[in-house]
């Protein structure tokens, strides 16, 4: 994905499986967890009143009611233009786990349409034990269950356009 024109698939890929606190963290943004909630040091106000929302992958500050996506969050902090925070948040997409990459190319997916096994979508729904909650590790580990389970609902919603697609075309010939 280079060059100065990006599908919308890929600037969804970009947008929705960069889990938005790796962002935060690869920006070298202050950022801790307080009464177990998630919470960095907004760029706009410099407060911490601020948090994530895994399910959406959206930053906001409740301080300032700035609201961020990976790619907003990108050229807000480092003053970026669009295709330089594309750019930019292509880099943090390779460092990811090869597995994940591989796993879940989803380029591949939507050329190939491959379907997500069901089980591996059950498999991430496993929660951590109730006396892991409250460490910081078993908040990661959740985080990482909430962001994989949210890339397979979104490779499943490509095959399902993907097939509605080729249905539509059948039907029209």
């Amino acid at each position: 994905m280079t060059g100065s024109r990006y599908t919308r698939q890929q600037l969804f890929v970009l947008r929705n499986h960069i889990p938005i606190d790796r962002v935060i963290e690869a920006l070298d943004i202050h950022n801790a967890i307080h009464d177990g909630q998630y919470r960095f040091n907004c760029h706009v106000c410099h407060k911490m009143n601020t948090g994530i929302s895994r399910k959406s992958n959206l930053a906001r500050c409740f301080d300032c009611e700035k609201g961020y996506n990976t790619i907003d969050l990108v050229k807000e902090v480092l003053g970026l233009h669009f295709l330089e925070s594309v750019a930019y948040l292509e880099k943090i997409k390779e460092q990811m786990p090869a597995e994940i990459n591989q796993k879940y190319p989803c380029e591949k997916m939507a050329r190939q349409n491959e379907m997500v096994h069901i089980g591996d979508v059950f498999k991430s729904l496993i929660s951590p034990s109730p006396d892991k909650v409250s460490s910081t590790r078993a908040l990661r580990q959740e985080s990482q269950a909430i962001s994989d389970l949210r890339k397979r609902v979104g490779y499943l919603e490509i095959s399902i356009k993907s097939l509605s697609e080729k249905i539509a075309f059948m039907e029209r010939q």
